[in-house]
């Protein structure tokens, strides 16, 4: 095993903080998106707290949806304001871009009876995503010009990398499949 290998392994089986587990969460619902076609940008990774209650942007032909993505125990409750902080952000990029977005909570507990209720009203769908810390979290990139990258979580410019199924980019869980693929690490020279 490489020390590159080594190294990927820690990373999955650490144990990671509070805010760790909900960037390990947005980078998991990011990539059941990308899967799917979107373009996602990581708008609560790259804006910290001051992300506006946006967690992602999804973008497809003139689609948009925001996400907001709550990675909380089981015995916690969503609350309706948790639902108007989304609608007031939707708003907010609505005026902002001329763009009208669907809204989508993501979460791993419950919301209340009366969030289920604002949801409703406020047209934002909610669906329940458990947390999966072995998802396929490697990225195979083509750049520009042409060259086969992987990126690890771990990688400076990780979050900032988009897959794109139309370009032969993928996600995968190993780095045997990645440089079988004939993608190289992003660090290697």
């Amino acid at each position: 095993m490489s020390e590159l290998e080594k190294k990927f392994n820690k990373y999955r089986k650490k144990i990671f903080s509070k805010s760790g587990i909900g960037e390990l969460y947005e980078r998991q619902i990011r990539y059941l998106y990308e899967k799917n076609g979107w373009r996602v940008i990581p708008y609560g990774i790259i804006k910290g707290k001051s992300d506006l209650g946006r967690d992602l942007i999804c973008i497809k032909k003139k689609q948009v949806l925001i996400i907001q993505a709550k990675n909380w125990s089981k015995s916690k409750t969503i609350h309706e304001k948790h639902l108007m902080q989304l609608s007031g952000t939707m708003l907010h990029y609505a005026n902002k871009t001329k763009k009208i977005p669907k809204g989508i909570f993501i979460t791993t507990t419950k919301l209340s009876n009366t969030a289920k209720d604002f949801a409703k009203e406020l047209n934002i769908q909610y669906r329940y995503v458990k947390l999966d810390k072995n998802f396929p979290m490697i990225k195979c990139n083509v750049n520009k010009r042409g060259k086969k990258l992987y990126f690890l979580p771990f990688d400076k410019f990780y979050d900032k990398v988009h897959i794109e199924k139309n370009k032969n980019e993928f996600y995968t869980s190993t780095i045997k499949i990645a440089e079988s693929k004939g993608f190289r690490h992003v660090g290697k020279k």
